[in-house]
């Protein structure tokens, strides 16, 4: 556990101090960090949100960040299967160069999926794709998720 501090979101403001940050490995590890709080716990990917939707005020902040993995990738449907802290650079850095690319990406790739999924983000061509959730297929308590990419 990181000891506490203050934190920011994408804005800037406001920043506000957090009891700890925990960072787990596996969902075993982040159920007993939660359990051995006795404050409120949020899930922070990069802290790339508008306001303070990623802050906590005087509780703990459970960093996804180590939940990093991709799972699957189908090359003959697009649907990637991955964690929920991976980042968007990373898919486009992987799948990009293989001829795939993300169907919805805001204006930074410096978000996680969860953070995207959260948030349900979107980009400029939102009036044609929607937003980042109407690619998600299905979610799991498990924290992966699967997304089409186009």
């Amino acid at each position: 556990m990181k000891n506490n501090g203050n934190y920011e979101s994408w804005g800037r403001y406001p920043k506000v101090s957090h009891l700890g940050e925990l960072f787990p490995h596996s969902l075993d590890k982040a159920r007993d960090a939660i359990e051995s709080v006795s404050s409120l716990v949020l899930p922070r990917g990069m802290g790339r949100s508008y306001g303070d939707s990623c802050l906590n005020e005087n509780g703990y902040l459970l960093s996804t960040k180590l939940f990093n993995r991709f799972i699957n990738f189908n090359p003959e449907t697009g649907t990637l299967r991955c964690e929920s802290g991976v980042s968007l650079d990373e898919i486009l850095k992987v799948f990009v160069p293989k001829g795939w690319f993300l169907p919805v990406t805001p204006g930074t790739k410096f978000v996680t999926v969860g953070g995207a999924i959260a948030n349900d983000v979107h980009g400029k061509n939102h009036h044609k794709a929607g937003s980042f959730g109407s690619h998600i297929i299905r979610t799991k308590r498990t924290n992966f998720y699967l997304c089409k990419m186009t």
